[in-house]
């Protein structure tokens, strides 16, 4: 999930800090029903927006959540640098399919309210951190389809066409590593099943 610290609280919780810097802190302090798809597990990504320009920035990802009645959500303790985010904004799509859409001078109001993930979205945060799983994925140079590499892949659509084909973009991770791949859309129904082929063949590359 994504939600959004104020400015005023982030400048009070992480005075002097900057990208690149971590925010020590493992919890927030919000007890929005928005948030109740934590109580099965999931990630909080959390970012702020900032002057003058409304720069987003990611400030710290939480996991291991559980709910506090005085405290909010608390987890372990954040790893993940602060990341400007800005340029991903266009590529965030959110369970809904509805992307960001807001108004110059109204970004922060926008994400007032907790936001739902999709898969490809955490990896695009994550991905722009540097922390996680490193994107094995090589870089392809004249594929008809975009390339998915680690350089690559911020500027990536999700979705793709090339010899008459519809592509979606799709990842699996094995042995602490991830491999971006485009599974053609006829074969989503079948998604789940092309990702365990996937990671049974990258666990025999890595054992080999």
């Amino acid at each position: 999930m994504l939600a959004i610290i104020s400015k005023a609280i982030f400048e009070k919780e992480a005075a002097g800090l900057a990208p690149g810097k971590v925010l020590a802190t493992d919890r927030y302090r919000s007890q929005s029903k928005h948030l109740a798809p934590l109580e099965s597990g999931g990630r909080l990504f959390l970012v702020t927006v900032r002057p003058p320009d409304e720069a987003l920035w990611l400030v710290a990802m939480l996991e291991g959540l559980s709910l506090d009645e005085d405290e909010g959500w608390v987890g372990r303790e954040n790893r993940v640098p602060i990341t400007d985010v800005t340029a991903l904004i266009p590529q965030l799509r959110f369970e809904s399919g509805k992307g960001i859409q807001a108004a110059k001078g109204a970004l922060g109001m926008s994400l007032q309210t907790p936001r739902l993930l999709t898969d490809a979205d955490a990896a695009l945060l994550l991905g722009a951190t540097g922390w996680g799983p490193p994107n094995i994925t090589a870089h392809q140079a004249h594929s008809r389809l975009p390339c998915l590499c680690k350089r690559c892949l911020p500027q990536s659509p999700e979705r793709a066409e090339a010899g008459g084909m519809r592509f979606l973009r799709a990842q699996v991770e094995s042995g602490g590593k991830r491999l971006h791949y485009w599974l053609p859309e006829e074969l989503s129904p079948s998604a789940r099943e092309v990702a365990r082929f996937v990671q049974a063949a990258m666990a025999g590359r890595q054992g080999a």
